[in-house]
Formats: C-alpha cells, sequence, structure tokens
C-alpha cells in the first residue's frame, strides 16, 4: 500500500483554494476597470462576499449609488451593488 504524504494533501488544498479565489478576484477587476461610469455588480454572480466588492470598488475610485446606506440589505432579498465612477477617480 502506497503511503500518502500529509503535506502534499495541504498544498494541494492551499493552492486550489488560492486559484479559485484568485480567479473570482479577477473577474471582479475586469468588471471594475472597464470604461463604464456606472457599474452593476451581482454579488452572487462573482461569488464573492459583498464586503470584498465594496472593498474592490472603493479602491478603484468607484462609490456606491445612493451612498454607504443604499449597500445595507435588509431582508432576504439582495439587490444587485451599484457604483459610479467618482470625480478625480481613475
Amino acid at each position: 500500500m502506497r503511503k500518502i504524504d500529509p503535506t502534499t494533501r495541504i498544498r494541494d488544498l492551499q493552492r486550489s483554494h488560492r486559484d479559485r479565489h484568485g480567479r473570482r478576484v479577477r473577474a471582479l477587476a475586469v468588471r471594475l476597470d472597464g470604461d463604464d461610469d456606472e457599474v452593476v455588480l451581482r454579488p452572487w454572480e462573482l461569488r464573492l462576499p459583498r464586503s470584498v466588492i465594496y472593498a474592490a470598488a472603493r479602491s478603484r475610485g468607484l462609490e456606491p449609488v445612493g451612498g454607504t446606506r443604499a449597500l445595507v440589505q435588509r431582508g432576504p432579498w439582495l439587490e444587485p451593488m451599484r457604483f459610479t465612477r467618482v470625480e478625480g477617480g481613475r
């Protein structure tokens, strides 16, 4: 019977986790770096937390439409996140 090294399995798990989230963040970056003045993002399509999307948008000079309060959702239904470019932003 072949002996399996547990560190190899852990490294493979770490690599797959990093690759999966890396793809999601790269997809988010592509959408945020477009030429549009208003960007609509759906967290369930990107499969990223709303806080990650908000932080990435702010770092690229985008602000939520309606202010930060517009992102706070109450109830079972989530609305898409809408951002717009700020003067002096990228």
